[in-house]
């Protein structure tokens, strides 16, 4: 059995071995059994794990285990905000930080690869969907993991082909589908011929991360034009869409399943006032804490139970408009709100119903600008 004296640098190793008995070989030596083994790996950051594989063959084995790196992410669960920017690399920023710094700076993510611009369209258990521009221009998607570097470029698909009489209009989605153990992309893509009339086809394409193909399923019935081209919000099994109901002109929340590959409506929050939120310019899908919600300019809806429309609870967001933020994005942070606008980083505390905590980002480049969030997992795009 290994050595644990290259393990106790870390404080969730030592705090876990506080609360234990560790067996003691000989003298100013221990040695520890399998299982506390595993217990001391799943709270090491997925980075060390990484080095880890090379400590030995059951190490290596172990920690490539589907089922070890699942229970590592629910056990870990650190994530970190991804920025993109115009002709240089991701990077990325940890939701939690020194408490001294006074100044947040997000790290570069270095890929072994010869992409840049790239474009973020969602997120699972550490997986990232991008769309980028190769060296030679040639437009693509990739789904990688910021945290152990590895990466898959999909191949081609008909979702984007050309028709010089219009322009196309492509939204993404990405998710993970339990009941076959595959990631999959989703696009819905549709020509706009003239822009005061709605499109007439919204063609669905899954792609399978496990069996490398595209599949054409059944078009939409619904019009996403209406929802600002905005990336699919994965919850449950199933990516979300506000979309426009062409029978009666109403906007709807579309849930597709990754499972059977359909499209059902789930229900929005009730009339507010007497005014139906889901026209508001400012209404956008969101998840925080693993739940579906409606983030607006002061205020989040959350569905605390999933398809229950009784279940939607409104959370006003005291003081933001004393807070200068542009369009901020939303995340959940241990029972916090964290909003990161630009060069600016607060944490809401939704018991005491104001802003508790702020951070000031720094970075050279103008164009740096959050689009989204990942959990560092060991999880890899590659399917062996």
């Amino acid at each position: 059995m290994p050595l644990i004296e290259p393990l106790i640098f870390f404080p969730e190793v030592r705090n876990y071995l506080s609360q234990i008995e560790v067996p003691m070989a000989y003298e100013d030596t221990i040695r520890i059994p399998p299982e506390i083994i595993s217990n001391i790996l799943y709270r090491l950051p997925a980075k060390s794990l990484g080095r880890f594989r090379c400590v030995s063959k059951d190490w290596l084995s172990l920690i490539s285990e589907p089922q070890f790196i699942k229970t590592h992410q629910n056990t870990r669960n650190r994530s970190q905000l991804i920025f993109v920017s115009n002709h240089r690399p991701l990077y990325s920023l940890p939701f939690h930080h020194d408490e001294a710094e006074a100044v947040l700076e997000p790290t570069k993510i270095l890929l072994e690869s010869y992409h840049t611009d790239f474009n973020l369209h969602g997120s699972c258990n550490g997986l990232v969907l991008v769309s980028a521009n190769t060296f030679a221009s040639v437009h693509v998607l990739v789904v990688l993991n910021p945290t152990t570097k590895e990466f898959v470029e999909l191949p081609a698909s008909d979702y984007e082909m050309i028709n010089a009489s219009s322009e196309i209009e492509i939204m993404y989605g990405f998710g993970y589908d339990s009941l076959t153990d595959d990631y999959k992309v989703v696009t819905i893509s549709y020509f706009h011929y003239n822009y005061l009339i709605p499109p007439d086809d919204m063609a669905v394409h899954v792609y399978s991360l496990r069996t490398n193909t595209w599949r054409r399923v059944s078009d939409s019935p619904y019009d996403h034009s209406y929802g600002r081209n905005l990336p699919g919000v994965f919850v449950n099994g199933f990516l979300h869409w506000v979309a426009m109901k062409d029978s009666d002109h109403v906007p709807v929340i579309l849930a597709f399943s990754l499972a059977d590959e359909r499209f059902s409506e789930l229900p929005s929050p009730s009339l507010h006032e007497d005014v139906d939120i889901m026209y508001r310019n400012d209404f956008k899908l969101v998840v925080l804490g693993g739940k579906l919600a409606v983030f607006m300019e002061d205020e989040v809806w959350l569905m605390n139970e999933y398809g229950v429309r009784e279940s939607w609870t409104k959370i006003l967001v005291h003081g933001i408009h004393e807070i200068p933020m542009v369009e901020p994005m939303i995340f959940y942070d241990n029972g916090n709100f964290l909003l990161v606008s630009r060069d600016l980083m607060v944490i809401y505390d939704i018991k005491e119903r104001s802003f508790c905590k702020s951070g000031n980002v720094s970075w050279n480049m103008k164009d740096l600008k959050v689009r989204g969030s990942y959990v560092e997992s060991l999880v890899s795009p590659k399917f062996i």
